[in-house]
């Protein structure tokens, strides 16, 4: 019962103002709220049948939910704990999964499907940033006056790697570089250089040299043979030799999983068979990715390759070709957890401050800063604040939408920012204020977001008529038929004739961890099979018995079989989860036969239920008369 009413809130919604479909007393119920739910629970049935089957159902549902009010439930402080929780939830996960982000999720998707060959002028900021500005210009001057690129990155960058490599960085994608300098290389066409771009530790100007879709993704397993930093020309032939040596190993058809064990220096896939986690072309040493992505079928191996790192053998498990299905939810929670762990983050915290300032219709009112400052810094050095408070509760500080902030709700705010032995000195003043701007604009908009945003009305409101749902169920049902003895026997005694044994057997039933426990409990059962809980406490909690009356169709049996007393009926064996059952069979009856209160006390329990359910809704129609419109209903059906 409680999983059939879960099944149902699960679909049960609201929506805005549409064509009343419905009503019951004075409330109504307009069509979209019901279509909405209906549409997710019909298996794309639209007939007139299917529509007024859900329909009655959702009439109960209403009715059920308006006794709920009545009684207060939504009164009750777990109830009340319980929304606030779930609304916290709910509101938390939109304002991650809004906008901004959104965008940055569907950017990131986008770009992945294309990889760029890049190469770039570094210099470095080195302690003096207008130096490095300088320098940068000259570079960028030198290219507008058609210098070679890779020889200006060779004698402007400041940086050694850079310039041995001519700037050669290889090929990127989305995530290879922090988003500013991605930004830089993804608005350059090929064959063409960037403007200078700042970057964490210096200026940079990138050349695309050239584009092309992205490789995929690829599976795959390696053995490192380690060089150490700073080798001599003796340790790294060393190393060669022996990777050399592993390599053919490897060719000779030796387990590759093995050899990673037994040779190779990553300490993070030795003990996996050597195995790396997914990777695209841009994740590693272009080296290594260039040998890795040149593999041509699955299970090729490569000759070592050389990195700073070593020597890589790498052996090609699978390769996944790159999508940008929007649809695709995995796809979609894949890049939604990176866009979250990466900078790109600190740009949608931005921006989802400014839509959240303008969409609250954000309002400063005329103030001084210094006096502003100099009644904040006083009153946190005061001891009488409060009176501080009192002075400035009808200083308007700004508005969102028709809600005044006070300076007041300044002053107490960065009171309560305040430790002890500390106050906030004045350069850090417009922050603090920008903060409390900030938090104020944000909490005013997560607590309008159920009046503007149709979803999260829907979930809260659904949670809400759902926890006082189950509640007034727990007090007029199902805590109440269990319990009523009387009612429960006069019940059984006015339907005795629903209560009767179909052909059924009194037996015991084992179900065993798997086929050899069966077995084995059943070898015990044919020497002794009065003692068949001693049996189960020999088996050590893996085999479970019961012993009662089952109707044959509650019995783990092959389809057929035929029954007598003292028979072991053959172990069967679950194909799902591998567990075995069998049963021995004390007696047979093949009457139908009628079934004492206590041998139908559980049926009689569900059919209780029932029965005072349904006297309920009859009793809740009459206070809440429930009127259809007609003309609405039909114009659903298709």
């Amino acid at each position: 019962m409680r999983k059939i009413l879960f099944s149902f809130l699960l679909v049960a919604g609201i929506s805005s103002h549409a064509q009343t479909l419905f009503t019951y007393g004075t409330h109504p119920v307009d069509k979209n709220e019901f279509w909405r739910a209906f549409s997710k629970n019909n298996n794309g049935a639209t007939d007139e049948k299917s529509i007024r089957e859900y329909l009655d159902l959702f009439v109960r549902f209403k009715l059920k939910v308006q006794a709920a009010k009545d009684a207060k439930l939504d009164t009750l402080p777990n109830i009340k704990n319980d929304i606030a929780a779930f609304r916290a939830q709910v509101i938390e996960q939109y304002m991650r999964n809004q906008g901004s982000n959104k965008e940055m999720v569907n950017e990131a998707i986008d770009r992945s499907i294309t990889e760029f060959e890049v190469a770039h002028v570094f210099v470095g900021y080195d302690n003096d940033s207008a130096k490095a500005k300088s320098t940068i210009d000259k570079a960028y001057a030198q290219l507008q006056g058609g210098a070679d690129f890779s020889a200006t990155a060779k004698t402007m960058s400041t940086n050694d790697y850079v310039q041995s490599t001519n700037g050669y960085i290889g090929f990127i994608s989305v995530f290879s570089l922090p988003y500013d300098l991605e930004n830089a290389v993804y608005a350059t066409a090929a064959g063409s250089y960037s403007k200078p771009v700042a970057g964490k530790s210096g200026y940079h100007i990138f050349k695309v040299l050239s584009k092309r879709a992205s490789t995929g993704k690829m599976k795959a397993a390696q053995i490192l043979i380690a060089v150490p930093a700073n080798a001599t020309q003796e340790e790294i032939a060393a190393a060669r030799s022996k990777a050399e040596m592993v390599y053919g190993l490897a060719k000779k058809g030796e387990d590759f999983g093995k050899l990673a064990q037994s040779y190779s220096d990553d300490k993070l896939t030795y003990a996996n068979a050597g195995e790396l986690p997914e990777f695209g072309f841009t994740k590693y040493d272009p080296a290594f990715s260039k040998v890795a992505f040149g593999l041509q079928n699955d299970g090729d191996i490569s000759a070592p390759v050389q990195t700073a790192s070593g020597f890589h053998i790498i052996k090609r498990l699978a390769l996944k070709t790159a999508v940008a299905d929007k649809t695709d939810p995995a796809l979609v929670e894949e890049f939604t957890e990176k866009v979250n762990a990466d900078s790109r983050m600190i740009l949608v915290a931005v921006r989802q401050k400014e839509q959240i300032l303008k969409n609250s219709q954000y309002k400063v009112f005329p103030y001084k800063e210094a006096e502003l400052w100099t009644v904040t810094d006083t009153m946190l050095k005061s001891k009488n604040y409060v009176n501080f408070f009192k002075a400035n509760q009808q200083k308007p500080l700004f508005q969102l939408g028709t809600q005044k902030i006070f300076i007041s709700d300044w002053l107490k705010w960065v009171k309560n920012q305040q430790s002890p032995t500390y106050s906030p000195p004045k350069a850090e003043f417009k922050n603090l204020l920008q903060r409390f701007t900030d938090l104020t604009a944000e909490q005013y908009y997560k607590d309008r977001l159920e009046l503007i945003n149709e979803d999260v009305r829907y979930q809260v409101k659904e949670f809400r008529e759902g926890s006082m749902l189950f509640e007034i169920m727990e007090r007029k049902i199902w805590s109440l038929a269990p319990t009523d003895s009387a009612g429960l026997l006069n019940f059984y005694n006015r339907n005795k004739q629903k209560y009767t044994w179909q052909p059924s057997v009194n037996a015991v039933i084992f179900n065993c961890a798997d086929s050899s426990v069966a077995n084995r409990a059943m070898e015990m059962m044919r020497k002794e099979p009065l003692k068949w809980k001693e049996h189960m406490d020999h088996l050590g909690g893996t085999a479970l018995a019961d012993s009662s009356r089952f109707e044959l169709n509650q019995l783990p049996v092959p389809q057929g079989t035929a029954f007598t007393a003292g028979q072991f009926t053959p172990v069967v064996t679950n194909v799902n989860d591998g567990s075995s059952s069998f049963c021995y069979i004390l007696n047979v009856f093949n009457s139908k036969d009628q079934r004492s209160f206590e041998e139908a006390k559980g049926l009689v329990i569900n059919d209780y239920q029932l029965f005072l359910e349904d006297k309920w809704i009859t009793e809740l129609k009459k206070k809440y008369p429930v009127k259809v419109n007609e003309g609405v209903l039909k114009s659903m059906v298709k």
